[in-house]
């Protein structure tokens, strides 16, 4: 595939073309109302199954949804009311101070979602967006939880494995690396840590096929959402004990690394970005093409005219959001008279390798000379 961006024009366009498809243009945004309310915290993790063509899951009625928040009152303090994750509701309230936001100031609660580009079944679990997808068989529904992963010298491992136990009231039994590591650090760690409630794996444990790694509650509910654990996943307590009824054994567990997500909704299509992990920083451009071979699988039934600005925008902000990328008053062309039907700026697309690589190389000077990093840093 080849992509030609010129992010300083006053519309910028994107042309994507390969042998046998099609180009097509970028070019202006759409923005929701905002809805200020309190959710339902028994409510918010369970989602209806949108079609298969589509993506977007929304428990806001397709607003942005805002809460204020109260004196002394910390993001992280929000985050845990509505069982979110701390880099979820931190990536999507930039701007607001995470230990103080400050009395009354209206902070984004995330509500709606892009299912990641995995099989709808079993669980599914998106390691950039610190957040697991369970499809309950037959029920059309969807329902998400925050979790929280390995940190980056204790991998969280990808693939698809499956839950070979459950155990209620678990022990844990640290493992050698993990007493050496406490030992060093003057916090020693009992060779079996007793079932309770202040046990680090909480009250309810999934066991995974992938030897030694678990899906589990917490006694540190702060800690959910980060990228924090030795590679286990924690879930806060009160999703994993509705969880645990719910999840059989064998269930299928599908993890994945998707920062950037690309879903149709009502004939729209948008864009979720996420800072990559850790320890995987990625260049603005790696991103692009990223979202580029996304957009052009999407668009492969459905011709697209996409707003280059918004996909730039969420691109370098990464919040987290589903945010609309495509035209409203976008007409499809004639395919079966594609040339007399479509302006000659749209299928420009035979151009040389070494014209494309130029322009990709200005572009990435022109995003230095911008910022002091392709994308922010968090």
């Amino acid at each position: 595939m080849t992509a030609l961006f010129n992010p300083d024009s006053a519309n910028p366009v994107v042309k994507i073309s390969t042998a046998n498809k099609k180009s097509f243009l970028l070019g202006q945004t759409f923005l929701g109302a905002s809805l200020l309310f309190a959710l339902n915290d028994a409510s918010a993790a369970t989602f209806n199954l949108p079609k298969a063509t589509d993506g977007l899951i929304d428990n806001g009625m397709g607003k942005p949804v805002y809460v204020r928040a109260k004196q002394e009152e910390s993001l992280i303090d929000i985050a845990v009311k509505h069982l979110l994750g701390q880099e979820e509701i931190v990536r999507a309230n930039k701007g607001v101070d995470r230990w103080l936001p400050g009395e009354d100031t209206e902070v984004r609660i995330p509500s709606s979602y892009l299912l990641p580009d995995a099989p709808r079944q079993g669980i599914v679990i998106n390691l950039p967006e610190y957040r697991l997808y369970y499809y309950p068989p037959g029920k059309g529904k969807v329902i998400s939880y925050s979790v929280g992963i390995g940190r980056v010298d204790w991998k969280t491992p990808l693939g698809v494995t499956k839950v070979v136990g459950k155990v209620k009231n678990p022990t844990w039994t640290p493992p050698p690396s993990i007493k050496a590591e406490h030992l060093a650090k003057g916090d020693p760690l009992p060779d079996v840590w007793p079932a309770g409630a202040d046990n680090p794996l909480g009250l309810f444990a999934f066991r995974l096929g992938i030897p030694g790694y678990l899906l589990h509650s917490t006694n540190k509910p702060q800690g959910v959402g980060m990228q924090v654990s030795h590679g286990c996943m924690r879930l806060y307590p009160k999703d994993i004990e509705q969880m645990f009824p719910i999840v059989g054994v064998g269930t299928q567990v599908n993890i994945i690394n998707q920062p950037v997500k690309i879903g149709w909704s009502n004939g729209q299509l948008y864009v979720e970005s996420h800072p990559n992990l850790e320890g995987e920083e990625t260049s603005y451009q790696q991103r692009l093409d990223i979202a580029l071979n996304l957009i052009e699988k999407a668009s492969v039934s459905r011709p697209v005219s996409v707003n280059g600005e918004a996909l730039r925008t969420a691109l370098e902000e990464s919040n987290g959001l589903p945010t609309v990328i495509s035209n409203a008053d976008f007409v499809p062309v004639d395919t079966e008279n594609l040339d007399a039907n479509i302006p000659s700026y749209e299928t420009e697309g035979k151009v040389s390798r070494s014209q494309i690589e130029k322009e990709l190389q200005e572009e990435e000077m022109q995003e230095r000379e911008f910022r002091n990093s392709p994308f922010p840093k968090y």
